[in-house]
């Protein structure tokens, strides 16, 4: 049997359990996101964060990324507005 093969569909599991979204936001200039599958999109104006629910839109003013890991993602900058967007997304 394949433990590589088995690790992978475990680890696919593993996101397809959580369900769960958090996001915080510091004034307007610090949001953390937790369950964040990729990034979509990326300027220092406009980010889109793929999430298990469908994406997030984050616009803004010198925005940069920190912390980028599979948990979730730190966003800095000027924050003027959050907007969601709930269709479901297909995980590969």
């Amino acid at each position: 049997m394949d433990r590589y093969y088995i690790s992978r569909q475990y680890e696919k599991l593993k996101l397809m359990a959580v369900r769960h979204t958090s996001i915080q936001i510091t004034d307007n200039k610090k949001i953390i996101v937790d369950d964040c599958r990729g990034v979509e999109m990326f300027d220092e104006n406009t980010i889109v964060l793929g999430m298990s629910f469908g994406s997030v839109r984050i616009n803004g003013l010198d925005l940069k990324m920190r912390n980028f890991s599979d948990h979730g993602v730190v966003i800095t900058g000027q924050l003027h507005s959050i907007g969601f967007d709930a269709q479901s997304r297909q995980d590969t």
